[in-house]
C-alpha cells in the first residue's frame, strides 16, 4: 500500500471528480423533473469505492476492483431497465456512473491528472448538453461530411506519407505539406463553427473577425459585395474588412508560432502593428450605426472546408515551397522577395508558412521582409477587390485602412531588423 498521506491524496481527486460529475447528475433530476438512480452524494461514493479498491489491488488482487465495477454495472443496468419501463431509454446517467468508477480507479491507482482532466472533461459534456444538441442539430449533412473529410485527411492520410524531402533542392515534403493543408483547414473549420455557434446577429464585426480566421480575402470579397445590396452600409462594412485584415495577422502568427517559433521574434513587431493601425481604423470608420432593414433575409454561412479546397491550397502550398526555394537559388535575397510578392496576390498563408519553414535556409531577415512583402501584396489584392466589388465609400475606406496597415507593418519591420 501506499503510504497514508499519498492514499489519502488519491481518494481526495477520487471525491472530486464524484463530486463533479454528481453535481451536474443532481442539476439533472431538476432538469428533467424526476428522480435519477445517482445523484451528488451517489457519485462522490460511487469514485471513492472505485479510488479505495484500485489501492486495495495491491493487497488483495484486482478481483476486489473487478467485483466492484460488476456491482456498479449491475446496479446501472437495473436502472436502466426501470427507465425503459417508464418510457426513458436514456443512458447517460447509467454510463457517468461507470465512467465515474473507472475515473475513481485511476486516481486510486495514482494517475491524479487523467483521472482529474477526464473527469472535468465528462462534466463538460454532461453539462453542455443543450448546446451540444442545438449544434448538432444545426449542422448539416454536407457540413458533417466536411467534419469526416477533416478527420480522414488528419488522422489516416497524414501518417501515411513519408517524412522527408523530394524534388528540386530537396523542397517537397509530402508530410509537412500536408501538415499545412491540415493546419490550415483546422483553422478554417474551426471559424466556421464559431460563426455558426453564435450567428450573424452577433454583430457584423464579430461575423468578419470570426470569418478572417477562414480567409480575410474571402471575407473582404464578400462585405465588399454586400456593400452593392447595401450601399448605406459601405462604411460599416468596410470597418469590418479593415478588422478581418487585422485578425489576418493574428491568425498569421499563430501559424508561424507553429512552424518556426524563433522567426516570431523578428516577426511579431509589424505584426503587431499592422494589426493595432486595422483596429484602430476599424473603430475610426465603425463609429456610426449599422442600419439593417427589419425584414432583411437571415444571411447563410456556408462550410468553408471542402477536400477540394485542401487539395488546391496543398497544391499552391507546394507551389509557393519550390518558387521560394527557386527564386533564393537563381536570383538571392531578391528572388526570394519576388517569390513572396506574387505568391502573396494569392494566398498569405501559404507563401509566409513556406518561408517560416525555410527561414533558417533564406535566412531570418530575409524571412521576415519576404513575409512582410507577402501581407503588402495581399492587402494590395483585397483593396483591388475593395475598390472593384464595393460600393458606394467601401473601396476608398477600405483601401485607405489597408495602406495604412501595409505602410506601418513595413516602416516596424524596417526598425526592427536594425535592431536585430
Amino acid at each position: 500500500m501506499p503510504p497514508t498521506t499519498n492514499s489519502l491524496e488519491r481518494l481526495l481527486v477520487a471525491l472530486l471528480v464524484g463530486l463533479l460529475i454528481g453535481l451536474d447528475r443532481e442539476r439533472a433530476e431538476v432538469r428533467k423533473g424526476r428522480k435519477l438512480f445517482a445523484g451528488i452524494r451517489t457519485f462522490a461514493l460511487i469514485a471513492l469505492l472505485g479510488g479505495g479498491l484500485s489501492l486495495a489491488r495491491l493487497e488483495f488482487g484486482p478481483w476486489p476492483l473487478v467485483a466492484g465495477l460488476a456491482s456498479v454495472a449491475a446496479i446501472a443496468l437495473v436502472s436502466y431497465r426501470r427507465g425503459l419501463e417508464n418510457g426513458d431509454v436514456g443512458a447517460t446517467t447509467e454510463i457517468a456512473a461507470l465512467t465515474t468508477f473507472v475515473l475513481g480507479a485511476l486516481a486510486g491507482a495514482g494517475q491524479l491528472i487523467v483521472a482529474g482532466a477526464t473527469g472535468v472533461a465528462v462534466a463538460v459534456l454532461l453539462a453542455t448538453k443543450p448546446r451540444l444538441e442545438r449544434l448538432s442539430r444545426a449542422i448539416s449533412e454536407a457540413e458533417l461530411s466536411a467534419v469526416l473529410e477533416l478527420a480522414v485527411i488528419t488522422a489516416i492520410v497524414l501518417p501515411l506519407l513519408p517524412d522527408r524531402g523530394y524534388g528540386p533542392w530537396g523542397a517537397l515534403n509530402p508530410f509537412r505539406i500536408w501538415l499545412v493543408v491540415v493546419l490550415v483547414s483546422a483553422l478554417s473549420l474551426a471559424g466556421f463553427v464559431a460563426i455558426r455557434w453564435k450567428g450573424e446577429r452577433a454583430g457584423v464585426f464579430l461575423s468578419a473577425a470570426l470569418g478572417a480566421v477562414v480567409s480575410s480575402t474571402a471575407t473582404a470579397a464578400a462585405l465588399a459585395q454586400r456593400s452593392r445590396e447595401a450601399p448605406q452600409e459601405a462604411p460599416t462594412l468596410a470597418a469590418a474588412s479593415t478588422l478581418a485584415s487585422s485578425v489576418m495577422c493574428v491568425r498569421l502568427a499563430v501559424l508561424v508560432v507553429i512552424i518556426r517559433p524563433a522567426l516570431l521574434i523578428r516577426l511579431a513587431p509589424p505584426l503587431a502593428v499592422m494589426g493595432a493601425v486595422g483596429a484602430a481604423a476599424a473603430m475610426l470608420l465603425g463609429r456610426g450605426k449599422m442600419e439593417r432593414p427589419a425584414d432583411a433575409p437571415e444571411r447563410q454561412v456556408r462550410n468553408p472546408f471542402s477536400l477540394r479546397a485542401a487539395l488546391v491550397f496543398g497544391a499552391i502550398y507546394a507551389g509557393a515551397v519550390l518558387l521560394v526555394h527557386a527564386a533564393s537559388a537563381g536570383l538571392g535575397a531578391s528572388g526570394t522577395l519576388l517569390a513572396a510578392g506574387v505568391s502573396g496576390l494569392v494566398d498569405v498563408d501559404a507563401v509566409s508558412l513556406a518561408l517560416a519553414r525555410g527561414a533558417e535556409t533564406v535566412g531570418f531577415d530575409k524571412a521576415t521582409i519576404a513575409i512582410v512583402l507577402a501581407c503588402a501584396s495581399n492587402n494590395l489584392f483585397k483593396a483591388g477587390i475593395g475598390i472593384v466589388r464595393g460600393a458606394g465609400r467601401f473601396g476608398r475606406d477600405f483601401g485607405l485602412s489597408l495602406a495604412a496597415m501595409t505602410l506601418a507593418g513595413a516602416a516596424t519591420a524596417i526598425v526592427t531588423l536594425r535592431l536585430f
